[in-house]
């Protein structure tokens, strides 16, 4: 039978979480045409070992594969080894401290049963359990097939749907369109996604809650590294601005900004000349309007008239 979808975990320094993580993908409903990638990481606990001891036991339909890396390279490295060895018609991103609900393939890929080759499945992240059984609060349709509607909502600046977990995605259009994750970074799914909203061209959305996303107070997200933060803003913020295409120009510089104000205000740049030099970035791609707009609001303490300028600011980037 040939491989619909194949689950990619990333594997580092997870020994409270992995085996749940494994179980529910264990669990899943859809287990016919399902593989599991596990990519280690290198880490220094016994992820490794419990998830080897997982498989050992394991019996059931879903083919788990467990790749080593000979040095710790990162979620992205981990993902892209991933996605080069995948068997599947779609790749599916889950972290290794977070866990699916059993129906979850059975859900999302059914999506593409329904409509046909699809290049994105997409389901909402849930992090509190009482809330799995209730649908999303994302007033989005099942099925896009509008360009525009669909780069809007895959650059509509929030976590639930910035990020590569939760995603699946036809590994044809990853493949052709290189859509591997920038390596060396933190907060690489915030890069991802702008190149990824400039190929999707179908979407499905499952309003259903299929992800559980635990906080997990080891993870990179919880532990804060200020120099690690200044390489990745620094990188994303310049590279996105490099990268701009015609269509929907200002959906794509509204989501340079956001993700320009979470730096600044996290004072996640190395001195006041690159924290300009960020501003600049965007200044230089704005027209006149847009320049004297973002060079005012920067310069702006908290309070009402610095949020009526950003109000301002993103109604002509609407426009």
């Amino acid at each position: 039978m040939n491989t619909k979808v194949s689950i990619i975990i990333p594997v580092y320094n997870v020994e409270l979480y992995i085996l749940k993580c494994l179980e529910s993908v264990a669990a899943q409903t859809m287990s016919e045409g399902v593989e599991c990638i596990l990519v280690d990481d290198c880490g220094k606990d016994n992820s490794v070992r419990i998830a080897e001891d997982f498989i050992r036991c394991y019996q059931g339909n879903i083919e788990f594969v467990l790749l080593h890396h000979e040095h710790n390279g990162g979620l992205s490295a981990a993902r892209n080894t991933g996605v080069r060895a995948a068997k599947g018609e779609y790749v599916y991103f889950l972290d290794s401290d977070d866990e699916i609900m059993p129906n979850c393939m059975e859900l999302l890929y059914s999506r593409v049963e329904k409509y046909g080759t699809v290049d994105l499945v997409v389901s909402p992240l849930c992090e509190e359990r009482e809330k799995l059984n209730t649908p999303s609060d994302f007033a989005i349709d099942e099925y896009l097939s509008d360009s525009k509607t669909i780069k809007k909502v895959l650059l509509f600046y929030d976590g639930d749907l910035i990020t590569a977990a939760a995603r699946m995605i036809r590994k044809d259009l990853f493949v052709k369109h290189h859509l591997f994750f920038l390596e060396g970074i933190i907060h690489e799914d915030n890069y991802w996604v702008f190149f990824l909203a400039k190929y999707v061209k179908t979407m499905c959305f499952c309003s259903e809650r299929t992800y559980y996303h635990r906080y997990n107070p080891n993870s990179i997200t919880g532990n804060v590294n200020v120099a690690k933060e200044c390489l990745a803003y620094k990188t994303i913020i310049k590279d996105l601005c490099n990268n701009i295409d015609p269509f929907l120009v200002g959906v794509q510089k509204e989501y340079i900004l956001n993700n320009m104000i979470t730096a600044i205000n996290g004072g996640y740049y190395s001195s006041e000349s690159e924290r300009e030099d960020l501003i600049q970035s965007l200044c230089r791609i704005s027209n006149v309007f847009e320049r004297a707009l973002l060079l005012l609001y920067f310069k702006l303490r908290k309070g009402f008239v610095k949020t009526k300028i950003l109000h301002l600011l993103i109604r002509f980037y609407k426009l």
